[in-house]
Parts: C-alpha cells; structure tokens; sequence
C-alpha cells in the first residue's frame, strides 16, 4: 500500500508541477493537488506512526524560519487594513505554498524520483519555451504580454518560471540515480533544453532575466570552482572562457531586451541609460517607502497588492500597483519583522545548500549549488517585482523542497552506511 502512494505521489507531483507552469487547467490542477496532498500526509502518518518508509526530518533550523515567517505573516491579519484580502492570500499563498512544499519533500523519495521531476519540470519548461517562439514569432511586433498571457501566465511569471528552472539543467548530466550521467544523449539534451530556455527568455523580452541569469552563473562558477578546485587547475583557461562568453552574451540580450522595451514604449531614440533612469518603479520605490515610514515595524498586513487601490489613486498608473520588489513588498506588507522572518528563511536554505556543498558525495555537493544558485537568480529577479506569489511562488516551493527532500535522504543513506 505504501509503495502504490510514493508511487501515486510521484505522479500527482509531477502533474500538478507542470500545471503550475502551464496556466489555464485549473480544474486538474487542483485535483492534481489534491491527491498529492493526501497521498503525501498519508505518508507522513504512516512514517510516524507505522510501517511505512522513513521521511528524514529537514533541518530545525529551516522549519523554524519557515514557520516565523508563515505565522508572523499570518498574524498580520489581526491589524491588516483589507481583513478580508490578507484572509484570501493567506490561504492561497502561505498554506497552499507550504503544502506544496511538503509534497515535493515527501515525492523526492530516491534518485528516480528526484530525476523524474527534474525532468518534468525541464520538459515544461522546453514546451513553453517553444509555444512562446511559435505565438510571437506568429504575430511579430505585438506585445509579448499579451501574447504569453494564456498559456505562460505573462512575461514576468514565464521569465521567473526559466529562472527557477535554469539551475536544474547540469542535474540531467549529474551520476546515475539523481540523473541519466555523463553520456552524449544527456549531454545533448542537457545543451539542446539550454538553448530552448534562452530563447524563451529572450521571447519575452525581459531584462531582469538576464541580470537574474548573469548572476546565476557567476555564482555557480564561484561555488564550483571551490568545490571542485582540483579540476579547475587542470584546466582553468576552458573554464575561464566558457564563462567569459556567457557573461558577455548576457550582457548582450539584457541591452537588446532593455532597446526593445523602450522602443515598444515609443521611446525609440532612447538609450540604455535613459530607459534604466526613466523606470517608473524608481518614483514607485520612492512612494513605497514613504508608505513604510508610516508602520514600518508591522506593515499594512499580508497581501502582494494590499495598497493596490491607494497606489493607483496616488500614482496614477494601473501597473503600478504594489512594491515590484522582493523586500520592499514584504516590508510593505509584514513590516520589519516580516523582512527578517524572509531573510532567515533565505538564510537558512542557503545554509542547508552550503552544508551540501561541502559533502564528500558528489551529487549531494552538485545540489547544494544548484540550490544555492537558484536562490541567487530568484532573489536577483525578485529585485525589481515580487515573484513569491501565484505560480511562481509554489515553483519556489516545490523546487527547494524538491532539493532539499533529495538531499536529506542522501544524508541519511550515508549515515545508515557508515552505521
């Protein structure tokens, strides 16, 4: 009976991931959730209190930052001025996200497992990424917001979405188990779904993508480099130039990206500069912190858009709706004591990650900084919106939970052995 609900889980898991991704199937999408919820719990019980596998416990520390930050964030009902909005959003944000977490942590039961959502969510990822080149390469000069609104959820949660996914490509290469090993077929695949992700980024006409994934990629270098500083001696020049030639392509779509925009809002004669300094979230950032002057230890209460209506009197722009930053929302929202609870959130997933790093095992130190890397690029393109809502948040969860879920049941294997 337990090997038919890991079985199940892992299935659901994987429906319900692609489903996030994929917007507009909501209907099976909440029935997708909800057996992997219920076959997840029933694992969890059946591990506690009879004999079904055993579930390595996270961190304490990682639970524990969770829990403040869900509790304090919850609690800022109690003074929230929209009572009813902060209700909405802490059901579908914090309980919602926190049970996708635990289904993913108790999916990622052994390495088939783990490789089959790595690949799911990289297959997702790929179909949309080729759906976005076929409808604006379709209708070309028309808005891509407007055209990946469907399907994609818009340019910013698609744009997020290949961030958060990004880091998971080098795991199709990682040893057998966690991934299918070195071999010209994943390798293959690896760099083809490399390809088809940039090309989606650059669809989308995006420019925090490329910061997002120029910081991504300095961080990797910089983890692995310590990491695996035997193999860097060897060969320091290869390594030096494949980074090298990254960065500048980077830096290359993010000036292109940065063009296009200002030219679709009829600033064609504009430059990078002047496009960067006329962003109307700079004066939005402004306002956002006079709001913050106001209660800047408990905030408004939780909710991305808890100001929606006073900033669209104030400002006059029906974009310009809540903070388009990560910690100046949560700041808005929860106040200080909400930033904190993030940050150690942040903190202590990045701490897990390091502690991977650091393992003997090879694979486990592969993950730790793939996490540590997927935590630079979100927190980077978090810089100019708040991405830890909707879809975006719950692929937030799912991935670290998936991460960490996996690495703990390596840890655990390990010691076993050596017991």
């Amino acid at each position: 009976m337990f090997a038919f609900l890991e079985w199940s889980a892992l299935v659901w898991a994987c429906v319900y991931l692609a489903l996030v991704a994929i917007t507009g199937h909501t209907y099976i999408r909440s029935i997708a959730f909800g057996i992997a919820a219920g076959c997840s719990l029933w694992l969890v019980l059946g591990a506690l209190f009879s004999d079904a596998p055993p579930i390595p416990r996270p961190d304490r520390h990682v639970v524990v930052a969770i829990l403040a930050w869900a509790g304090w964030s919850a609690a800022s009902w109690t003074w929230s001025i929209h009572p009813a909005y902060t209700l909405g959003e802490i059901g579908t944000e914090i309980g919602w996200g926190l049970a996708t977490a635990v289904i993913f942590y108790v999916a990622a039961r052994s390495g088939s497992a783990f490789r089959t959502i790595v690949t799911v969510a990289l297959g997702a990822a790929a179909w949309l990424s080729c759906l976005a080149i076929y409808v604006v390469l379709a209708d070309p000069g028309a808005d891509p917001e407007r055209l990946l609104v469907t399907h994609h959820g818009g340019v910013g949660a698609f744009s997020t979405y290949l961030v958060l996914v990004v880091p998971l490509v080098p795991l199709v290469v990682a040893p057998r188990r966690a991934g299918y090993g070195v071999g010209p077929r994943s390798l293959v695949a690896a760099g083809a779904t490399f390809v088809l992700l940039l090309a989606g980024a650059r669809i989308t006409e995006n420019r925090m993508v490329w910061v997002a994934l120029a910081a991504g990629f300095v961080t990797a270098a910089m983890l692995a480099a310590w990491r695996w500083r035997a193999r860097l001696i060897r060969a320091p020049k290869r390594w030096g130039l494949l980074l090298a030639a990254l960065l500048t392509i980077f830096v290359i779509l993010f000036a292109d990206a940065t063009l296009q925009r200002a030219h679709m809002i009829r600033m064609p004669e504009a430059t990078i500069a002047k496009a960067i300094a006329d962003d109307p979230r700079l004066v939005l950032w402004q306002h956002a912190f006079e709001r913050i002057a106001q209660r800047p230890w408990i905030g408004y209460g939780y909710g991305k858009s808890i100001l929606r209506s006073e900033f669209q009197a104030e400002l006059g722009n029906p974009l310009l709706v809540h903070a388009h930053n990560l910690f100046v929302s949560q700041w808005l929202q929860t106040g200080a004591i909400g930033v904190i609870t993030l940050v150690a959130v942040l903190g202590a997933l990045a701490l897990r990650y390091a502690r991977f790093m650091r393992a003997a095992d090879g694979t486990l130190a592969a993950i730790g900084v793939v996490g540590l890397t997927l935590l630079a690029m979100f927190v980077t393109k978090s810089m100019t919106d708040d991405f830890l809502v909707r879809p975006t948040s719950k692929e937030f969860w799912a991935f670290n939970a998936l991460l960490v879920g996996y690495g703990m049941r390596r840890l655990h294997e390990a010691r076993l052995r050596r017991a």
